[in-house]
């Protein structure tokens, strides 16, 4: 029968004694020359569930192996329990055991011996154990890097120890909170896997992956370590006024009253609580001698737990709030230069260095083009298959059609905020044309259209203050 070696160092015991896996399988090998060996990397000997010593015991069951070399008892477990079935196993199947830095027999005195060798050795996993973790709290305290948990976005630089923007997902991460103003973390997740982007570890999205990269603060600037008791600086991947916008509109869809109104509202869309910050939606309702008088409310209203942190806004009459605002609406198209004026401040985004972006998101997709061919050389030159081929080349041509929607979004923002003043003419006869036969639109749906052409946003609130604001001008 054939002869083993069996070996194994974890990763805290690396990194806190600097255990070789070298030295162990030179020593059983002065023991055993010809022998096979059985390997375990980076496990950690509390658990039974290690690929090598599982494949050792089963070539011991088949009665293939029938001596195992191994250069000591907390190489083979570090749990006692653990290493006693092991050892009971192994003689059971009359295979031998020898250890390089161990005695052992089978008397009861032996045994005894050998029961407090484990003992010791799943103490002093304990003790290594608590060493590190008191050694990464530590280093949180300090706001340094504590953990290497990978996060979306980022990489952990191995020698700098420092967290690094990963090019082609920071490009993601970035879209993805432009979308979020609009769309869901459901429909976000199926455009992802529409367009073949792989997740974190190359799997398929999930709303919950989504909604995670949108709630996760780390995304500012500041990566939290050890839950909290220190944080480590990380290249912002989203302006503060962005990631603020996002859980807006993420409040706003979860908040949102349950079941579907009868009643179309003007303002639907377009309708801001000024006490909160949320959004407001018809569907609010009293039964009243006429009928159902129906309302505009802040969905901040309907949060179902903490009270205290309910809005404080009212409710307002949906059929006076329509008519005050048509009427300041028409007061404002009778006057197209101020209406302009007012259309470029609210069109002017924050100052960004939108070149700088540009030419980032150019070099991450001319990367990834790269990438894509060297794949397809691979497959030429027989190293990969044509299964594996297909899938990496779906992968990124998905990621390439994620920066190309990224480049285009910047292209328009830096379009918009270029807009001179100097051209406010041929704006203003644009706004000419739109409001020319718009007097007055006698149906919802041709009211509703002219306030989303004009991107009017009323904001209720706080009492009985509203305000109207206009978003982009519209294209001529």
């Amino acid at each position: 029968m054939t002869t083993a070696i069996y070996a194994r160092v974890s990763t805290e015991e690396q990194v806190e004694h600097g255990t070789s896996l070298e030295e162990q399988v030179r020593l059983c090998r002065q023991r055993a020359r010809d022998a096979v060996e059985f390997i375990d990397a980076g496990v950690s000997g509390t658990t039974m569930d290690r690929p090598q010593l599982q494949a050792l015991l089963k070539g011991v069951r088949k009665g293939e192996i029938g001596r195992i070399v191994v250069y000591d008892p907390d190489r083979l477990s570090r749990n006692v329990t653990h290493l006693l079935l092991i050892v009971d196993e192994l003689r059971q199947h009359r295979a031998e055991i020898e250890f390089i830095n161990f005695h052992s027999d089978l008397t009861p005195d032996g045994r005894l011996l050998f029961t407090v060798r484990g003992a010791i050795s799943e103490f002093e996993a304990y003790r290594i154990r608590q060493r590190m973790y008191s050694g990464k709290q530590a280093r949180a305290r300090a706001n340094r890097v504590a953990s290497g948990t990978c996060i979306y976005g980022y990489r952990l630089n191995r020698v700098t120890k420092q967290w690094e923007e990963e090019l082609g997902e920071a490009q993601v991460v970035r879209l993805l909170f432009e979308w979020a103003l609009t769309e869901g973390s459901w429909a976000i997740a199926r455009r992802l896997n529409d367009r073949g982007v792989p997740a974190r570890f190359g799997g398929r999205w999930h709303q919950s992956s989504v909604a995670g990269i949108l709630r996760n603060p780390t995304y500012l600037g500041q990566m939290p370590q050890m839950e909290g008791l220190g944080h480590v600086v990380v290249p912002p991947l989203v302006a503060r006024t962005q990631f603020d916008r996002v859980q807006a509109a993420i409040a706003a869809r979860l908040n949102r009253p349950t079941g579907r109104s009868t009643i179309r509202y003007l303002l639907t869309g377009c309708l801001e609580c000024g006490v909160c910050g949320h959004s407001m939606c018809g569907g609010f309702g009293r039964p009243t001698k006429t009928g159902k008088t129906t309302y505009y409310g802040c969905t901040g209203k309907t949060k179902a737990s903490d009270e205290p942190l309910r809005c404080s806004s009212h409710l307002w009459r949906s059929d006076v709030l329509d008519a005050e605002v048509w009427r300041s609406v028409l007061e404002a198209l009778n006057d197209p230069v101020a209406l302009v004026d007012a259309a470029l401040i609210e069109a002017k985004p924050e100052a960004e260095d939108w070149d700088g972006d540009l030419l980032a998101v150019a070099q991450t997709t001319q990367r990834v083009e790269t990438e894509r061919e060297r794949m397809i050389r691979a497959f030429r030159r027989g190293v990969i298959s044509e299964a594996d081929l297909l899938q990496q080349v779906r992968e990124l041509d998905g990621q390439v059609a994620v920066l190309r929607e990224r480049a285009e979004l910047l292209t328009r923002k830096r379009s918009v905020a270029g807009f001179d003043v100097s051209e406010q003419n041929h704006v203003q006869q644009a706004m000419y044309r739109l409001v020319a036969d718009m007097a007055d639109l006698p149906t919802l749906v041709e009211r509703r259209g002219l306030l989303e052409a004009l991107g009017v946003r009323v904001v209720a609130g706080p009492e009985d203050q509203v305000r109207l604001r206009l978003g982009p001008l519209p294209a001529d």
